[in-house]
């Protein structure tokens, strides 16, 4: 199932961390009803996730990409009422920044305002009399995921100084928010949604290592617990975790929470399957360490000298691989990496590394 995301995919995750994780666990539909049952669950069980579509179109100006990232589904909405199917446009904003911003309730109708304006031109593209123009339902998601106290109301009266005699004239829409910091941690995980295990994990991202380790294991013995036929998300949920852990925890700590991770996974295939997940995501981080350890060396090599540019990116580029591929052995090794002088056996050894699982390999290049 690994094999099935493609390569280029991974590095992006690897590369994009912050700003794209969340993001690609909500291109799975389950992992949007999730979310969904967390922030109203009422209405996340009035939702046909199994004909929910993604509409591949950002609202995001170019200088917020940083800051938040925003996805968009059609899917069909069941009204007890007359027990008919009507679609509903659900617009997931996701607040990357850790500071509050006030202005979210303008930027949230600015959007529903685009979504209808699409919907529009789509009419007019189609020549869709207006007689049958009817837009769809909004249903906007605000998802914080920062760690600054959010005071402010999400409403447009804030936002305008008018006379309250004239406040009925505002424009006035709900929003369901989510401020992951705050909500309780049993409160993530209704209804045994495996996406709201993973919402735990990142809630205990400032925490110790014993603390973050009790809950890794038990977001990974709960998601577990998925049955065969949704492996590809649980996959995708053990690739979130082990990116998670790379990135937001100090390098001491990873072989032993990866170890954690492992050991409370009881499948045998699927125990199988974290090693190789492992592996193939230790390569990705090698990869990416190469191009980046080239370009530094480049970089360098401007200032220095090409040759002695090269070297340091070398060194950084071998330092991060023997680190990912074999833990503390591999670090052992660095001191004698960092006395060879030669750019052509330094490449040999980027090379092994890459190409290796026996770290006897490296140390034989070394002793060259």
């Amino acid at each position: 199932m690994l094999e099935n995301i493609p390569k280029d995919e991974l590095l992006t995750l690897i590369r994009e961390f912050p700003d794209r994780s969340i993001k690609w666990l909500l291109e799975t539909p389950d992992n949007v009803r999730g979310l969904l049952l967390i922030a109203d669950k009422d209405l996340a069980k009035r939702i046909n996730y199994k004909k929910l579509e993604r509409i591949n179109q950002t609202f995001i100006l170019n200088s917020f990409r940083k800051l938040e990232a925003d996805m968009l589904y059609v899917a069909p909405f069941l009204d007890d009422s007359d027990t008919i199917e009507r679609k509903v446009v659900i617009y997931i904003l996701i607040e990357h920044q850790s500071t509050v911003d006030p202005m979210i309730p303008f930027r949230i109708l600015s959007y529903i305002m685009q979504v209808w304006h699409t919907q529009q031109r789509d009419w007019e593209d189609k020549n869709i009399p207006l007689s049958q123009w009817q837009f769809r339902p909004v249903l906007p998601i605000v998802f914080y995921t920062g760690n600054q106290e959010w005071n402010k109301p999400l409403n447009m009266k804030q936002l305008v100084n008018l006379p309250s005699a004239l406040e009925r004239f505002i424009p006035s829409h709900e929003i369901l928010f989510l401020n992951l910091e705050n909500t309780p941690s049993e409160n993530l995980v209704v209804d045994g949604n495996p996406f709201g295990w993973i919402l735990r994990v990142i809630q205990k991202e400032y925490t110790s290592e014993t603390e973050f380790g009790k809950e890794l294991w038990l977001a990974v013995e709960n998601i577990d617990e998925m049955p065969s036929e949704e492996r590809a998300n649980w996959v995708k949920f053990m690739i979130f975790l082990w990116a998670f852990v790379t990135h937001r925890r100090s390098k001491d700590q990873h072989e032993r929470l990866f170890n954690i991770v492992k050991s409370a996974v009881k499948d045998k295939t699927r125990k199988e399957e974290i090693e190789k997940m492992g592996k193939t995501m230790a390569q990705a981080l090698i990869e990416e360490g190469i191009e980046k350890g080239l370009q530094q060396g480049f970089q360098q090599g401007k200032k220095e000298g090409l040759k002695e540019g090269l070297k340091e990116g070398l060194y950084d580029t071998i330092s991060l691989g023997l680190e990912i591929k074999f833990g503390t052995d591999g670090l052992a090794l660095l001191e004698k990496v960092l006395k060879i002088e030669s750019v052509r056996k330094l490449e040999a050894i980027r090379d092994a590394i890459k190409t290796t699982n026996q770290i006897k390999d490296i140390e034989k290049l070394i002793k060259k």
